[in-house]
């Protein structure tokens, strides 16, 4: 699949069955699968080995504790064979650190603005704070809003070398081609996916239009 690497599909389900099927099925045409408290607490941390074994798997566990408990946590996923975490780092530099620190070689990805309309209430308005205490803490990579262009591109412009995970792609209404042009590395997909008669259908479907972006950018032939 063309452009694969810029697809993350949330596996948000309870059962653990099901899931395994879509991953298995669609694993080789994905950047990486995102889980979370559904899949882990409708099964255990042992799922996050069964999906590594088909793409890399990124823990949405959104960490927002005291560092003792962001440490153990992360370490436990850690174990498991997650490549990716994500933290908050609303709950301070010493709890983001923490996550960082005891990460080894995962991934951290912290949550600088989201994708549902409750998130200006207050995450928006630290947003540039949060982005400058992320790179001092050295995550690898933020979360920001696909479906809210305004704010994933103000997310862009901050995020220096981090790279940028875009949520509410699909089902809430974010727009793959427009969240590439607005500064995305990675998009995350889930309901449109999972939820689909034909995932692996489905994820072709939104290559074709990912592909298009390549086009756009393609130098025009020398004549």
């Amino acid at each position: 699949m063309a452009d694969n690497n810029k697809i993350v599909v949330a596996l948000d389900l309870f059962d653990p069955i099901k899931t395994r099927a879509i991953a298995q099925k669609i694993g080789e045409d994905v950047f990486a699968f995102k889980v979370g408290w559904p899949l882990i607490l409708g099964s255990n941390s042992d799922i996050i080995n069964d999906l590594a074994r088909y793409a890399k798997v990124i823990c949405d566990v959104n960490l927002a504790n005291i560092p003792d408990i962001n440490r153990a946590i992360t370490e436990n996923i850690r174990e498991h064979g997650a490549w990716g975490i994500v933290a908050h780092p609303f709950a301070g530099k010493d709890a983001l650190d923490a996550v960082v620190k005891s990460a080894g070689s995962m991934k951290v990805f912290s949550i600088v603005a989201m994708s549902h309309p409750g998130s200006a209430t207050f995450i928006d308005r630290d947003t540039e704070e949060l982005c400058a205490l992320s790179a001092s803490s050295g995550a690898y990579g933020v979360m920001a809003p696909g479906n809210r262009i305004d704010v994933l591109g103000k997310v862009k412009r901050l995020a220096g070398q981090m790279k940028v995970l875009a949520t509410g792609i699909g089902t809430q209404g974010g727009d793959p081609l427009l969240a590439l042009r607005g500064g995305a590395d990675y998009l995350v997909i889930g309901r449109s996916v999972y939820n689909a008669r034909d995932p692996l259908r489905e994820l072709k479907r939104i290559d074709a239009v990912i592909s298009r972006l390549g086009e756009e950018q393609r130098p025009e032939a020398s004549v």
